[in-house]
This record gives structure tokens, C-alpha cells and sequence, in this order.
């Protein structure tokens, strides 16, 4: 009998069956056009998609559900509770059966959640006795909960004091937030590839002042350019500091005044890395050694005495900030004594050598032999900072030695843009009418003054690029005439032109009066959109000077900014009234920068700077 069973079901001791010829369980229904035998818990036949019969439906209605409730359908939930050795019956004790679709519905459901149908008759008794128990249960977890907001808003003493919703639900978000950033830094952390990790190691370097990991980053890497990404910032914010996403390293440096880290990151050339050489010129593009690196805590006393020196003239109508001291920056006679293998490292390390010869090779600075020579008036290219705040960094290079690094230069200029509009504006405009004309086209008034509103919002900006207005002002603010050498057309990395430069030229205070301006100039450089502080080198010991053309390598004049209509013509007559000029033998125009003694505190910047390239030269 049993070799028969085996050999028509299948293998009984091993469990073997033949599924082809398993007969279907009593609570399956029959389809009447396949004839498939389905589960009670389907609708539609499964291989014919036909409905279910109402009859059917209705005999399982009369069972109460039973067979529906104990079948082992895959799509039940019953079954996947049954699958977990629990019995039918403990199921169903707090559920009811639709009768249409058969979903197990919970006892608080008032209609079925699938197909919307209210529970059989046999369930509203049930219903109505659960909603009392369910009342119990409810107010129990609401004393709870009450229990836990209470222990959770008890303040650091341990009194209970009663809070507000409003801040419960706060800090309760809060909480969420807390956990939620957690959660998501482990996840970046996770993602973060090792190169990646040194990157933020020398960010946490330059926020607690360890140069170590930020010069093992710089050789490794090189690029101190990289900024920080939203996802970066999440992982270095703490609550001691924040950081937010687009700092780079020499922000979290200066931020939190870190200036160790400083002196290495902005003495490392943006283009290259520590050392190397670029391919086209030769020259040293590594490391920089500005003075005011050099000795930092003199160059924080420098800047004191500038943000002091810098004032507001509220007399008659003229509203404008000024500097009361006036002082021009020169690279000391004793770099003259050292020898050449001296001169070239500090060279090297304190001039932007890139923007030195593209000045010469395109004749604006040091293009007449005579006065290079003869009047040992060479211009040399101070290196600064590589952002939007080169045009105020290079004016207090070329006047006091050091950059505008807490932005009292800066403030000054956009002060004076806002009070000194009345003044400013309507010979901005009618100059930049002028050109207008010039170039066939023309503006209306609210076109001008969308366009002051935003060279006035570009002052008030830290960072940002600043423009030919900026300079005009920025010779108000100095007191002093401003000379801009540089680049006649701005060209790309691959060499083509992009635009027209009209930097070059001469700036003067017109709205001061010549007899209370300094008339010796600043001199500033000017390539592809960048300013440098352009010095020269004292002639020996007491008062000394430079020559200053005031005309380009081909004689023709430097183009005046800012005139008005009526000062057309009379160029030649403004640059003698506000410069002191002289003729070479070769009868080149030339203003005079005439550099007394040093500042006391410019002397001192100066002799700390030197000690190393002394020591050297003795060696």
C-alpha cells in the first residue's frame, strides 16, 4: 500500500510530493470557466482573472469568515501572523473580516480599509465592546506620555515646572534634529574616501590653529583653493564653532584667527604647489614671504593705526571718509647689498612674478631704460592675495605694507559711496555718459541708478570684485592721486581676448581740493583681473624719489578718469595742478613719488621681514 501512495503522491518518508497532482483543500473555490481551484482570499481567479460568485461569497459570509480566517493564503495577513506559530484564534481577537475582500481589519476600523464595506453584524457587538477597553488603554498611554513630557522638560535642578506646548514640541524637535544629524554624519563619514579625510583634517587644522595637518594637506594635495561642501560642513559644525559650506581654508584660518595657519596657507601660491616652478617662465611660484606674515603682531599694529587714522569729514556738504596719515611703502636700500643668489629668493618670495612680467613684456611698467636706469625708478609687482579684495589689499601694500585683512580699508570706501552719493553720483554718471555716447547707445535714469545701487552693494561685500568707480573713490579716501599701469586687453588662460581693460590711467581726488591732497600718487598694476601694489627700492638713506610716467610706452598720454564735460581739454592743466611732474632728457612726462623716513612701526615690519635674508647673505 505504501509502494502504491509512494508511487502516486510521491515519496511520504522523505516529504517528497508530486505538486501536480496535490488535490486542492476543501476552503479553496473553484473557478466555474477554468475551473482552477483558488484561495478563499482572492477576488478573481488567478489564472483566468474571472470574479468571484456571489454564492460563494455569501457561504463564506454565513461561515463568519472561518474559512477565510484559516486559510493559508499568501496574500492575507493572517497568514504571515500563522506563519509565526500563532493560532488563528488569538488572529482574530481583535480584528474582523471584511466579508467582500477578506482583509483582517483591526476592531477600532469602522469600515473596511481596502474596500470601504462595514463590518458584518456578527463584529458591531465586538466593536462596541473594544471601543471601552481601547478608552482605558488610550488614557493610559496619554498619562504616560504626560509622565515622560514632564520628566523630559525638568530644567537642571531637578524641579518639575510646567512648559508650554509650544516649547515641548521645539525641543522635541530638536531632539529629532539632533539625532537626524547624527545619523547623517555617520552615513558621510562612511562615504568619505581617504584622500578626503586629509582635507578634513587640515580644515579642523586651520579652525584650532594646527598648521601640521594643513602642511600635510598642502603637500599632498597642493590646492588651497578647495572649499568646503554642504555635506563637509555637517560633519565639521560642532557646537563650538559652525562652518558653512564654501569656506576654504585660509576663511576657517582668518575666521577664527588662527594666524599660524594663515602665514603657511596665503604664502602658498594658488597656482602651484610649494617649490615649483612655472613651465613658461621659470620663475618661483612656491612659497611667500610677505613682512606682514613675517611679523604679525606689527602688522596688527599697523592696521590699528590705520582703522584710527581713518576719519569722516562731515564739513559743508561733503560727507566722505579720509586718511589722515599718509605714508607710501618702499622695499628697503639694503636688498641692493645682498647678493644675487639673496636678491632672487627674496624676489622669489615676495613679488608676483607672473604679474611682474606680463606688466614688462607688455611695456607698462619699466619700458624707458632712462628711468629705470639712469633714475633707478624700477616699479616691482607686490604679491597679494588672489581674491576680491586685491584692489585694497594692493593700496595698503603700496601705502602701508600690510593687506586689509580686518576690512577698515574696505568699510571706509563703502561709507563714503553711500554718504558722499550726492557728490559721487553725478559725475560718475555724466562720465560714464560720455562713454556711452561714444559707443552709440544710451541709458535712462533708472537704468543709471540700478547700476550705482549695485557698485554700491559690491563695497559693502568682503570678497567681492570691485570696479573703475571703487578707484575714484578710493583716491578720496587716500587723499592722494591713484596711478594704474595694466593690461590694455584682458586674455584668457589659452592667450585670446576676452575684453577691453580701462583700469589703466589716472584717478584724482577732483572733489577735494588739490592744496589739501598729498601729491604724491599710489601706483598700482593691473593683469587679467587682478591688482598688485607696484613699490620701488629706497635710494639710500633719508628722503628719496621716484619717477612716475605719465605716459605709455608709445607717448601717448594716460587716459584721466572721471572728468566731467567741462574738464575735457584740460587734462595736461589737471595732471600738473595735482601732480609734481618733471621731463626726462628724453622729454617723458613723469609725476614724482617722494618717500621720506619710514613710519616707526613700517621700520620695524620691515627689519623683522629682513633678519632672515640678512642671515642668509652673511652665510
Amino acid at each position: 500500500l505504501s509502494s502504491g501512495i509512494n508511487a502516486e503522491y510521491g515519496d511520504i518518508e522523505t516529504g517528497k510530493l508530486k505538486p501536480e497532482i496535490v488535490q486542492p483543500a476543501n476552503n479553496k473555490w473553484t473557478c466555474k470557466k477554468c475551473t482552477y481551484d483558488n484561495w478563499p482570499a482572492t477576488k478573481k481567479c488567478t489564472m483566468c482573472l474571472s470574479p468571484k460568485e456571489d454564492a460563494i461569497i455569501e457561504a463564506e459570509q454565513v461561515a463568519g469568515g472561518a474559512c477565510a480566517a484559516n486559510s493559508p493564503s499568501i496574500y492575507s495577513r493572517n497568514s504571515r501572523r500563522t506563519r509565526k506559530n500563532k493560532p488563528a484564534t488569538e488572529v482574530n481577537k481583535d480584528k474582523w473580516i471584511c466579508p467582500r475582500c477578506t482583509y483582517a481589519n483591526y476592531l477600532k476600523n469602522k469600515k473596511c480599509i481596502m474596500c470601504q464595506i462595514s463590518p458584518p453584524p456578527t463584529y458591531i457587538r465586538q466593536l462596541s465592546n473594544s471601543s471601552t477597553s481601547s478608552t482605558d488603554s488610550s488614557d493610559s498611554r496619554s498619562r504616560t506620555s504626560a509622565r515622560i513630557i514632564e520628566q523630559c522638560t525638568r530644567d537642571t535642578r531637578g524641579s518639575t515646572r510646567s512648559t508650554p506646548e509650544p516649547r515641548i514640541a521645539a525641543r522635541q524637535d530638536k531632539r529629532i534634529k539632533v539625532v537626524y544629524d547624527s545619523i547623517r554624519k555617520k552615513q558621510i563619514r562612511n562615504k568619505i574616501l581617504q584622500e578626503d579625510w586629509t582635507w578634513i583634517h587640515a580644515c579642523i587644522g586651520a579652525i584650532e590653529g594646527d598648521a601640521g595637518p594643513v602642511e600635510i594637506y598642502i603637500k599632498k594635495v597642493g590646492c588651497i583653493t578647495r572649499a568646503v561642501t554642504v555635506e563637509e560642513s555637517r560633519i565639521l559644525s560642532t557646537e563650538t564653532f559652525t562652518v558653512d559650506h564654501g569656506q576654504t581654508l585660509v576663511h576657517l584660518a582668518l575666521r577664527y584667527s588662527n594666524h599660524n595657519v594663515a602665514v603657511v596657507l596665503l604664502s602658498h601660491q594658488q597656482q602651484s604647489r610649494p617649490g615649483s616652478t612655472s613651465a613658461t617662465t621659470g620663475y618661483n611660484l612656491g612659497l611667500k614671504r610677505m613682512p606682514s606674515y613675517e611679523c604679525p603682531n606689527t602688522a596688527t599694529e599697523i592696521r590699528r593705526v590705520v582703522a584710527s587714522s581713518l576719519r569722516q569729514y562731515n564739513h559743508g556738504d561733503f560727507y566722505c571718509h579720509y586718511m589722515s596719515d599718509s605714508v607710501t611703502f618702499v622695499l628697503p636700500y639694503d636688498i641692493l647689498t645682498f647678493g644675487s643668489s639673496t636678491q632672487k629668493c627674496l624676489f622669489d618670495e615676495i613679488l608676483d612674478l607672473e604679474a611682474q612680467r606680463v606688466l614688462e613684456v607688455e611695456h607698462r611698467i619699466n619700458w624707458d631704460e632712462e628711468i629705470v636706469t639712469t633714475h633707478k625708478s624700477k616699479l616691482y609687482a607686490l604679491w597679494n592675495r588672489s581674491a576680491g579684495d586685491c584692489l585694497l589689499d594692493s593700496a595698503l601694500q603700496a601705502t602701508w605694507g600690510v593687506n586689509d585683512r580686518d576690512g577698515s580699508l574696505r568699510r571706509a570706501l563703502s561709507n563714503t559711496l553711500v554718504n558722499a552719493a550726492d557728490k559721487l553720483y553725478p559725475r560718475w554718471k555724466e562720465y560714464e555718459c560720455m562713454h556711452a555716447a561714444n559707443m552709440q547707445y544710451t541709458l535712462n535714469e533708472s537704468q543709471w541708478s540700478t547700476t550705482w545701487r549695485k557698485l554700491v552693494k559690491l563695497a559693502e561685500q568682503p570678497g567681492k570684485s570691485l570696479e573703475q568707480a571703487h578707484i575714484f573713490c578710493l583716491a578720496h579716501v587716500l587723499m592722494r592721486p591713484i596711478i594704474v599701469y595694466g593690461v590694455k586687453y584682458v586674455h584668457n588662460s589659452t592667450g585670446e581676448v576676452l575684453d577691453y581693460a580701462r583700469f589703466e590711467g589716472v584717478y584724482l581726488p577732483l572733489l577735494w581740493g588739490s592744496d589739501c591732497c598729498n601729491k604724491s600718487p599710489v601706483v598700482l598694476g593691473y593683469t587679467r583681473g587682478h591688482f598688485s601694489a607696484l613699490v620701488g627700492i629706497q635710494q639710500g638713506e633719508g628722503e628719496s624719489e621716484l619717477l612716475l610716467p605719465l605716459v605709455d610706452s608709445q607717448r601717448h598720454a594716460l587716459p584721466l578718469h572721471f572728468i566731467t564735460e567741462v574738464e575735457v581739454g584740460l587734462q595736461e592743466e589737471l595732471i600738473r595742478e595735482w601732480f609734481e611732474t618733471t621731463e626726462t632728457a628724453r622729454g617723458v612726462l613723469c609725476a614724482i613719488q617722494r618717500v621720506s623716513s619710514a613710519h616707526i612701526l613700517s621700520q620695524r615690519l620691515v627689519d623683522g621681514w629682513l633678519a632672515k635674508y640678512r642671515r642668509t647673505n652673511t652665510t
